[in-house]
């Protein structure tokens, strides 16, 4: 498992050091400046004192902004976990770090420092409340794990070779002449471009040696507790509390600046909350609406951003290790799953979402081989290497390409918001489709009540939250007179809506979240009509207006 985990790390870092040592022998080779050696050591040089005085510099912030007291092992010494923690790192021959605990009602724990001589484990006073002894045990071995496996030192480095990238691409992009086309100059701007191009590729490698160790943390957890099902539930009730506790400046600060460092990702805990209460009352519902994390083709495009993992594939991981699974994923694994339905409405899916660059990589193609048969002589020329048929067909294939650029918006809306075949179903039954899509809006109806705003406690908000039989999903509504409009039925409406008997018509969509975007909302005293289907097309046209002004103004 130790192998694996630094083969993982290895094989990142490995990519960023070629990416980096390849721009830097381009640059020796086309043009010799002792100046690029200078700038290397000092941005490694910076990176080196960051890494070593950060931890000190993050104590103050935590201290002034969030109240955090920090003890020493003797401080807290009677306490359990701290007992545990002790056991932990004498096992793995480790200082036992400063914990600081912070006074905020949010569960959450995450790690920092500059290797085990200096680490800190900070837990939120909300994880005593939520999580019983064990499953705080599981968390801390988690946060430790972070320690054991030098996840700092890694991602120091990894960071320092990425900011190498851009200072290049920064240094020579810059270098461009006009005056001749094969001037050093230009091709060390060409090899800025491609540093750039190094630098993208590795933000993404960056993030996934991220969500690597956030499983490798995870299987170091599971070895100190020895039960897998101690962290599965425990994340479980870290996102139900989050979900569960007012959010105040203090405490959105706190999850926003920990978001990539803290146990769980936050901004997943909505829809995982969501999910847990909603399937309690029917074995094997949760299993199934987490499946989509690992079943779903676009749910691994969903976490390339991503540095935490999907926290179905995360919960599935864990519940592999043991025989007695908490969350057992087997009957999913084993139910008839149509692979081919899957990948067929997937690339659907795909070419609609994507289907203006699909659009220009046709147009650049054409204009790229007419232009080139352009060039090889005059239009006389040109006239006698292609037939009149020729001819036709390269005019009928750009109108079709001006055709389907601007009906793109209608085909787009169709595709994602079909106004027939509405089905009755229930939220449950909605989040457990492992077919839904971040696409294709499920055509739905349902029947419940609006028992709240989408966003607690903000009076001009105008979305809501929908509950039936089954459980609560949020619904997502659009006024035709953008941003006022909204801020109006928020403020003077949906109060009137709210716990009256409703029925809904809308749009099942499924990403990482899931939500029901509005076509419908009828009670006995009034009908609502959402105009999210105008809008998605509206929007898309002032869309193609601003990049043709823009392309207007650049050109």
């Amino acid at each position: 498992m130790k192998i694996k985990l630094w083969a993982a790390s290895l094989f990142t870092l490995g990519i960023l050091f070629s990416f980096v040592f390849s721009i830097i022998l381009a640059v020796a080779f086309f043009l010799n400046l002792i100046s690029i050696w200078l700038m290397i050591f000092l941005t490694i040089f910076i990176h080196f004192i960051l890494w070593l005085v950060s931890p000190y510099i993050s104590d103050w912030i935590y201290k002034w902004f969030y109240q955090t007291r920090f003890y020493t092992y003797e401080e807290i010494s009677n306490h359990a976990y701290a007992k545990f923690l002790k056991k932990v790192c004498n096992e793995h021959n480790i200082r036992f770090p400063k914990i600081g605990i912070i006074q905020d009602q949010n569960p959450t724990a995450f790690t920092y420092g500059s290797a085990s001589f200096n680490a800190r484990i900070i837990l939120t006073e909300g994880l005593f409340k939520f999580l019983d002894e064990k499953e705080l045990e599981a968390v801390i071995a988690h946060e430790t794990g972070h320690i054991v496996n030098k996840d700092f030192i890694l991602m120091t480095i990894a960071s320092t070779l990425l900011s190498l990238l851009y200072q290049f691409y920064t240094i020579f992009a810059k270098n461009r002449t006009h005056r001749d086309s094969n001037s050093k100059e230009d091709k060390l701007a060409a090899i800025g471009l491609i540093s750039f191009a190094f630098y993208f590729i590795g933000t993404y490698l960056l993030m996934f040696l991220s969500r690597t160790r956030e499983y490798y943390a995870d299987e170091f957890a599971v070895r100190q507790v020895k039960d897998p099902n101690l962290l599965s539930s425990a994340l479980m009730k870290i996102a139900y509390g989050i979900a569960a506790v007012p959010d105040d400046e203090k405490t959105a600060r706190i999850l926003n600046s920990t978001r990539a460092i803290g146990i769980f990702d936050f901004k997943a805990a909505n829809e995982v909350s969501l999910i847990r209460e909603n399937s309690k009352k029917q074995k094997g519902m949760l299993e199934r609406a987490l499946a989509f994390d690992f079943i779903s083709p676009w749910a691994m495009l969903l976490q390339l951003k991503s540095t935490h993992p999907l926290v179905g594939r995360r919960i599935k991981r864990l519940s592999s290790m043991t025989d007695k699974p908490m969350f057992d994923f087997s009957g999913i694994l084993s139910m008839g799953i149509d692979k081919r339905r899957i990948w067929l409405n997937f690339l659907k899916d795909a070419f609609i979402k994507y289907i203006y660059i699909v659009i220009i990589l046709f147009y650049l193609a054409y204009t790229l081989i007419f232009s080139s048969l352009l060039e090889e002589g005059e239009s006389v020329e040109v006239f006698s290497i292609l037939s009149a048929p020729m001819l036709l067909l390269a005019t009928v294939f750009y109108l079709l390409l001006v055709i389907a650029f601007y009906t793109a918006p209608i085909i787009r809306t169709w595709y994602m918001y079909p106004k027939k075949n509405f089905e009755k179903a229930s939220v449950l039954d909605c989040m457990a489709d492992i077919y839904a899509s971040p696409v294709r809006g499920r055509p739905i109806e349902m029947s419940g009540s609006a028992i709240g705003r989408g966003h607690a406690g903000f009076i001009f908000g105008e979305d809501m939250m929908f509950r039936d039989k089954s459980g609560i999903i949020y619904l997502n509504y659009e006024s035709p007179i953008p941003i006022l409009g909204n801020l109006y039925f928020g403020w003077k409406k949906v109060e009137k809506l709210l716990n009256e008997p409703a029925s809904i018509k809308g749009w099942f969509v499924r990403g990482v979240s899931h939500h029901v975007e509005l076509y419908r909302f009828n009670t006995s005293k009034a009908t609502i009509k959402s105009y999210v289907r105008m809008w998605s097309i509206i929007g898309q046209y002032l869309l193609i207006v601003f990049v043709a002004f823009m392309l207007y103004l650049a050109f």
